[in-house]
């Protein structure tokens, strides 16, 4: 499967506990707002992790990640974070993630991204730690 958009953005607002002494947005807070923001998906298809183990025997670890930054966030910021998934495999996907802000700019309100990622995930079995064939309900869209 190619790549397909998410159904909804995640927006998170930038706070204390997301920046750094220089009051930006420490980079690896980008992890865990981009995990909520896969936590999020995940719950709009009616799924969790405890679920997906419950129910799937499923686990869904980070195979290999790549960050890009352009412009640092700050406090306060509304960050949107949309993902694709660029490839899907039977038992990989590769998903990328965008945090993004509104340019204020007269009327218009257009976005910029300030970070991205591109995660690999892998589906495992949770007894064997071997790969499995994803599940199709996880990539039907809402």
């Amino acid at each position: 499967m190619t790549t397909s958009p998410a159904s909804a953005l995640y927006i998170h607002r930038v706070c204390y506990a997301d920046t750094d002494a220089a009051g930006f947005v420490y980079h690896a807070r980008y992890l865990d707002i981009f995990e909520r923001s896969r936590a999020e998906w995940l719950a709009q298809r009616n799924l969790s992790p405890t679920k997906l183990i419950d129910e799937f025997n499923m686990l869904l670890p980070v195979r290999e990640l790549t960050m890009h930054f352009y412009k640092p966030g700050l406090l306060d910021d509304i960050l949107y974070i949309d993902q694709v998934i660029e490839h899907r495999g039977r038992t990989q996907v590769k998903v990328k993630q965008n945090a993004m802000r509104k340019i204020k700019d007269g009327e218009n309100e257009d976005m910029e991204v300030i970070a991205s990622a591109v995660i690999q995930l892998v589906c495992v079995d949770t007894s064997t730690f071997k790969p499995k064939a994803f599940p199709d309900c996880l990539f039907i869209a809402e």
